[in-house]
């Protein structure tokens, strides 16, 4: 017998994210339904995952995560060469959060890693190379003050590359 799923709501979601976090989140979630994506959520060990998928290309671009009981973006960078000057700009904490998320070894050996891997991102961040893998936190950043405004400015920025801005 199969046991039905019980839903989430995304006002638990936002209960739990915190109402610091509220009107970020709102904003976040209208400009990316507004913009060609469908949204999903799931419990998961830490707390939600929100995953917000992109309809044309059925690709996640973005995700909320909880680590340590706090939120985090995780965003998929996918055409971060389209805008990585504007990386140079972000506040230290969300750069020093690419520098230390998971190197990807599929870039430099194709063999590396699993065969359904997409392989990570390979740009430039104040003059030194990166590769970061796209799954193990190179793009998952805090949501606080000082983060925000850049954290809907690359979502801006990804959804424009996708050529799904409306």
């Amino acid at each position: 017998m199969v046991v039905p799923t019980a839903v989430i709501e995304f006002d638990d979601f936002l209960i739990a994210a915190g109402v610091e976090h509220e009107d970020f989140i709102n904003q976040l979630h209208a400009f990316l339904q507004e913009n060609g994506c469908v949204w999903k959520i799931r419990q998961a060990a830490n707390g939600y995952v929100v995953s917000y998928i992109h309809k044309p290309t059925k690709r996640t671009v973005a995700n909320y995560v909880f680590r340590k009981k706090l939120p985090m973006l995780r965003v998929y960078a996918d055409n971060i060469l389209s805008y990585g000057d504007k990386v140079s700009e972000w506040p230290e904490v969300m750069k020093d959060a690419i520098r230390k998320g998971g190197n990807c070894s599929r870039l430099s050996n194709p063999n590396a890693c699993n065969s359904r891997c997409l392989g990570g991102f390979d740009f430039i961040l104040d003059g030194e190379r990166q590769q970061k893998c796209r799954c193990h936190m190179s793009f998952t950043f805090l949501l606080g003050d000082e983060t925000k405004p850049y954290l809907l400015g690359v979502m801006v920025d990804e959804m424009r590359a996708r050529g799904s801005l409306f």
